[in-house]
């Protein structure tokens, strides 16, 4: 007897067993089932990632609006400490505007402001929602100070309202806001 001798298909050769070897077929290769494996793993990755990026970028854009318009409250704040005289900050809803007479700011994209009152007493429900009515603008004062009022973001159906400290004309906190209605 050979040392090699084939025992149940598989081929003996000193003393270890191996599976019989294919004419062909390299072993260090890839099989089709792990290639479609890969693949549909990084098709379900590529779409987790396209869809957060996309959730990511409107929400960039939706800070836009929040962020150009506590930049114009700031901004009518220090023009006013540094003119040492009383300017007043206006939204035009037509040509999508906050002035303050020493400067302007333009709002991108569809999402709009509105200054509204600080206590909501002309309140009015239409349609579930309480519609109040906006103020024509609001006065910032040479000692830093202005005058008390809410901003509302509007974003298509959507809106958020931020009320501002009339002492530091930045937006109070949520629970600061609260206790002062």
């Amino acid at each position: 007897m050979s040392h090699r001798s084939a025992i149940g298909g598989l081929q003996r050769s000193a003393g270890l067993l191996a599976p019989p070897s294919r004419p062909g077929r390299d072993p260090a290769g890839f099989t089709l089932l792990e290639i479609l494996v890969v693949l549909a793993l990084f098709g379900l990755i590529s779409a987790l990632l396209i869809g957060g990026s996309g959730a990511l970028l409107r929400a960039v854009g939706r800070e836009d609006a929040e962020n150009t318009a506590l930049g114009a409250i700031a901004a009518a704040r220090h023009g006013a400490v540094l003119a040492g005289q009383t300017l007043q900050l206006r939204f035009d809803e037509k040509t999508r505007v906050l002035d303050w007479g020493a400067g302007h700011a333009d709002l991108a994209g569809g999402d709009g402001v509105r200054l509204l009152p600080p206590a909501k007493l002309s309140a009015v429900l239409i349609g579930g929602r309480v519609q109040e009515e906006a103020l024509a603008g609001v006065r910032f004062y040479a000692d830093g100070t202005c005058d008390p009022f809410r901003l509302e973001i509007v974003r298509e159906k959507n809106s958020r309202i931020l009320a501002i400290d009339p002492w530091t004309c930045t937006v109070l906190a949520p629970d600061a806001a609260a206790r002062s209605r």
